[in-house]
């Protein structure tokens, strides 16, 4: 009897196929995440003679690799994330990245043998862990995550902390079952609730299956060398100290790079592709809106290579020219060009033929032995500019900053490490947190609580004049300050009298302190006082009528809100008007 023969009357060879690859394509995953987190990651909880050692060790690699290829962070870091084992609530390893204020929350499941789907109720425990985790209850997690109680609490108090959840796991499926599904839908719903017509996300839901692990590993680890063949329109070339071509290259083209070898292209720079983020965002809103504009409203493109030679096509002439390239890596950019491929895989009318970015080629041959290395470097330590940078040219903010100079008051409008505060020193986010709670207008205080940015990012109307305008004195913003930071020190103070700095209460005094800041300023009613000169705020009276509000803002969330992740409800505007409102009333 053949093989053949004997194979189709037992079972399908196709079926056979199918699970012999997913069985082969595990092994590999598994070989190549021990490879690169083993040695990194923390294993001493777990026994040497437990039965499920390998399971766990495999569990933990396969988290790392998660965040490593979801963040900008080393392999080393992506180690450190890990925060698997007995009371982790559901949640295998946690990230946040101060640079782009995002924050990686991440599930890890593995399986040997790829059948099925990720349990629901595994799903389950990892959406309550969340919620927890957003609640600041750390009562209900383990030690590894109690060690990382300072950076979670920073970037739920950071301004614009945009956060992902993450499932990955070596399962086939390419789809959660439906209850799995209900529990994650479930609770974005309830995190990205804010009380508008117009949602803004502030948490996001991605999973890595089996074959997109896969995938993914097998991309990064390729090992031959990228060539291209591109074009540059209204071309120019560098000959001294070293070789260098720049001009324009159209979006088509770059889509293509990423068509082909998606994240092998940024295999020498220090930042990988970083997900939604703010300036992703802004680059593909230009891809809609203004393609013809992108040259002008984009940093462009840096590639080094082995070597450039350029063909005879276009001749001797600069408006056309065709180049080979051996051996490439783009090591400024990456976002540029992710964002472009991306935009393409989900555009079915595109218009990347009116896009053109500006592209620097930069040929290694004859070059310093490091000269690579320092080109990579360089080129991303370049801080990109923020709206809140075009600030320091407002003549309002020049006026308000000239008014206090004569006060012996610093009021800082420009971003700078040099700068601290004091007691007579302050910057342009003190500010705007102090006059919006001051203004006593409760979606000011809710946009600070989801992103200070938005004020921004129009100088010219809209919320940013409801603070900066004609009409405020420098000294009404000093004194807003001033009052501002007893508040938020009688704040800090209730949470140092708390047992343990975790739980609802703890939560609360986080979350809320803009609502409760708004709440005190509205009751000391000191308007008129703020603007005088000689104004010396009533500590006392401060601290005391600040307790009075964080006791009234505990029983409306008492009565009204029990259940609700805290993390999200300061953001909502409905929910926040509704205390204020009651409180008020009352």
């Amino acid at each position: 009897m053949s093989f053949t023969r004997y194979v189709s009357y037992t079972r399908p060879l196709a079926t056979i196929t199918k699970k012999t690859m997913s069985g082969i394509h595990i092994k590999q995953i598994g070989k190549k995440i021990r490879e690169l987190f083993e040695a990194h990651i923390d294993f001493t909880d777990i026994g040497a003679n437990d039965n499920d050692r390998d399971n766990k060790i495999l569990t933990r690699c396969l988290a790392a690799y998660g965040i490593y290829t979801n963040s900008d962070c080393s392999i080393e870091e992506a180690a450190k994330s890990i925060v698997d084992g007995g009371d982790d609530n559901g949640i295998d390893a946690i990230h946040y990245s101060p640079l782009n204020k995002k924050m990686i929350i991440l599930q890890s499941k593995w399986s040997n043998n790829g059948t099925g789907e990720p349990d629901s109720a595994g799903v389950l425990k990892f959406c309550t862990g969340i919620r927890d985790l957003f609640n600041t209850d750390f009562e209900r997690f383990n030690k590894k995550i109690k060690n990382k109680k300072i950076l979670i609490q920073k970037a739920l108090e950071e301004f614009d902390t945009k956060y992902e959840i993450l499932f990955i796991d070596t399962h086939t499926s390419k789809n959660l079952a439906i209850h799995s599904s209900r529990h994650i839908d479930d609770l974005l719903e309830e995190m990205n609730d804010t009380g508008d017509e117009t949602q803004e996300q502030i948490v996001s839901f991605k999973r890595l299956y089996q074959g997109k692990v896969f995938s993914s590993l097998a991309k990064s680890s390729g090992n031959e060398p990228i060539d291209l063949e591109i074009g540059l329109t209204q071309w120019g070339m560098i000959n001294d100290p070293h070789k260098a071509f720049y001009g324009m290259i159209s979006g088509e083209e770059i889509a293509s790079w990423w068509e082909s070898y998606e994240t092998r292209l940024f295999e020498k720079n220090i930042r990988q592709v970083l997900g939604v983020t703010e300036v992703n965002e802004e680059i593909e809103e230009t891809l809609k809106e203004n393609p013809n504009l992108f040259w002008y409203f984009n940093n462009g493109i840096t590639i080094i290579c082995d070597s450039v030679n350029k063909s005879k096509l276009g001749g001797s002439t600069r408006d056309l020219g065709s180049f080979s390239l051996k051996n490439i890596a783009i090591v400024n950019g990456a976002q540029t060009v992710s964002t472009i491929g991306k935009f393409l895989s989900k555009q079915t009318d595109n218009n990347l033929e009116e896009v053109k970015v500006h592209l620097r080629v930069i040929s290694l041959n004859e070059t310093p032995e490091k000269f690579g290395e320092e080109v990579t470097k360089t080129n991303n330590r370049q801080n990109r500019i923020e709206n809140r940078d075009f600030v320091s040219q407002d003549p309002e903010q020049l006026r308000i900053k000239t008014e206090l100079l004569i006060e012996n008051i610093d009021y800082s409008i420009m971003r700078s490490e040099s700068f601290r505060i004091s007691d007579n020193s302050f910057d342009l986010n003190e500010a705007t947190v102090s006059l919006a709670c001051a203004k006593n207008k409760t979606s000011l205080v809710v946009q600070v609580k989801r992103g200070i940015g938005k004020f921004y990012e129009n100088l010219e109307k809209g919320i940013y004049k409801e603070l900066f305008n004609g009409s405020i004195q420098g000294i009404y913003v000093y004194n807003c300050v001033q009052v501002n930071r007893i508040i938020e020190t009688t704040l800090y103070e209730q949470t140092r009298l708390l047992p343990k700095r975790s739980g609802r209460k703890y939560g609360m005094l986080v979350h809320g302190n803009r609502i409760i800041s708004q709440l005190t300023f509205n009751d000391l009613n000191i308007t008129e006082e703020l603007t005088q000169i000689d104004f010396n705020p009533n500590i006392d009276e401060v601290k005391r009528t600040t307790i009075m509000n964080i006791d009234k803002v505990e029983r409306k969330l008492i009565e009204h809100y029990p259940e609700n992740i805290l993390g999200t409800l300061f953001k909502n505007s409905t929910k926040c008007n509704h205390i204020v409102d009651e409180i008020k009333s009352s």
